[in-house]
């Protein structure tokens, strides 16, 4: 289970690798450019949820210097590939929860009232 500061750094890698047939280039300034600033992401935790994604096996990362400028270089693996269905999969559930609950909601305000009719 991805913490959300490591499905946003995925998203992102995702998105730039997945248009490129899985492999990318992407200074660290760039991509925490595309995080959202809402999300409160600070750059000395950049290393470490990179390095958490790539002991979970979503890409492997390597740090190259071109122009005198870091890039990370994103290879996907498997579950980078599989990343998008992992976030359809959650959202599924949370619906899913969703409408049971407001159905066991349904279900109870309905027993309540036939048991009053009933109990008069």
């Amino acid at each position: 289970m991805l913490s959300k500061k490591q499905k946003l750094l995925m998203k992102v890698i995702y998105s730039h690798a997945i248009r490129k047939e899985g492999v990318c280039l992407i200074r660290p300034i760039d991509l925490l450019k595309e995080i959202p600033l809402s999300s409160d992401f600070r750059r000395d935790e950049l290393e470490s949820n990179l390095k958490a994604l790539v002991t979970e096996d979503f890409f492997e990362m390597i740090t190259t210097d071109k122009k005198g400028e870091e890039y990370y270089c994103f290879t996907l693996h498997q579950n980078g590939y599989a990343f998008s269905r992992q976030i359809a999969a959650e959202k599924r559930a949370i619906v899913f929860k969703l409408i049971l609950t407001v159905c066991g909601a349904i279900l109870s305000f309905t027993l309540v009232r036939i048991l009053t009719a009933i109990a008069g």
